[in-house]
């Protein structure tokens, strides 16, 4: 209630003409905020529902930070040139080889890559290889394993640490625990997208009934707020999907298995955990959107924020410190240096707007 008398009292103020009457009464300001809602969330419903029908392809969207995350980790321990899809079907081969008649497992095996075909024959004499002594690997291989190529590359699987891995990357993360749970994440999947989708419309409805009379060049300056939020808010949230959610993804992949626990993340966490990261960045972003009106008005001028950089710069890291999802210093730096710089940005539009108003021309 006290957030809506201020917002009532700004709205009162910006009025073009007044009211006649003096200050607009209570319930037709609660009138327009009951209209104000409506429309924002008849505005999110549609988006909603049109990000509903490609829950699909949003949903590979979603996958694409975590499988980045599996073939980073495989080609960390994988000799040089194999590639972790190469790997992964040779793994497959390799356990189809025991059940199919050998005339059938040639045929499959025929119509893969050169690459995956030497691979899926060196594997088990690297597998056997594996549960020898070391002293005892080399021979092993010279006499069961005439092509000095493909010796080579055995030796090289039986040193590497995903040789006896699963056959599925041990990042599970479509699994669901009981029979609504997909389509309740599919819904809170579009309720994500369609608000991200939605978002520059909402933000035009919150400042329209915000600061409802406007001139025509405050009409101008009002929608170039809106894209320039827009724009930051959308470049915000590429930048955490981009940037930040697979460095966090893979600092908990790799303390995880440091510590002998297999990443089996459910999807329904790794959605709400995504989407913090994502809207937390987003809304970060739209720092300049806040202190430029600001610095306009002069509630805030060049002077002042020069003087509290240093302040800023501390403020930055612990924001990011209270909002990063992942406690590693790597991840609270990516998210504090965006930030500042922001910031920094803003006190150098203060220098301009400053220098614009102090000359005499």
């Amino acid at each position: 209630m006290f957030v809506l008398k201020h917002i009532f009292r700004l709205r009162e103020s910006t009025q073009q003409p007044p009211d006649a009457e003096g200050d607009m009464p209570l319930l037709d300001h609660l009138e327009d905020l009951r209209r104000t809602i409506i429309r924002m969330v008849i505005t999110l419903l549609v988006s909603m529902l049109l990000c509903f029908g490609f829950s699909p392809a949003l949903m590979q969207v979603l996958r694409q930070p975590v499988e980045r995350v599996w073939q980073e980790h495989a080609a960390a321990h994988l000799p040089a040139g194999i590639s972790a899809q190469d790997w992964q079907q040779a793994r497959r081969l390799l356990t189809l080889q025991a059940t199919l008649p050998p005339a059938v497992y040639q045929s499959l095996l025929a119509k893969n890559t050169e690459q995956v075909r030497t691979l899926a024959a060196a594997l088990p004499l690297a597998q056997a290889a594996a549960l020898l002594p070391a002293e005892a690997q080399a021979p092993f291989l010279e006499q069961h394993c005439p092509a000095p190529a493909l010796r080579e590359l055995a030796a090289q699987l039986a040193q590497a640490p995903i040789l006896f891995a699963p056959e599925q990357p041990d990042v599970r993360l479509m699994s669901a625990f009981h029979p609504g749970e997909a389509f309740m994440l599919s819904l809170h999947l579009a309720f994500f997208c369609g608000l991200i989708c939605a978002f520059p419309l909402l933000l035009y409805f919150a400042l329209r009934f915000i600061i409802p009379g406007l001139l025509e060049h405050e009409r101008r300056l009002l929608y170039q707020s809106i894209a320039a939020g827009s724009i930051l808010f959308l470049g915000g949230c590429a930048f955490a999907y981009f940037g930040l959610l697979p460095r966090v993804l893979s600092f908990f992949h790799s303390y995880s298995l440091g510590l002998g626990i297999a990443n089996d993340w459910r999807i329904g966490y790794y959605l709400t955990f995504a989407a913090k990261l994502v809207f937390i960045t987003g809304a970060i972003f739209e720092l300049p959107v806040i202190l430029v009106p600001l610095i306009k008005l002069g509630v805030l001028h060049y002077d002042l924020m020069r003087r509290t950089r240093a302040y800023a710069l501390v403020a930055s890291f612990a924001v990011a410190l209270f909002l990063a999802p992942a406690p590693d210093p790597g991840t609270m730096f990516l998210l504090a240096l965006p930030l500042y710089l922001l910031y920094e940005s803003c006190i150098l539009f203060a220098l301009l707007h400053k220098r614009a108003h102090s000359s005499p021309y």
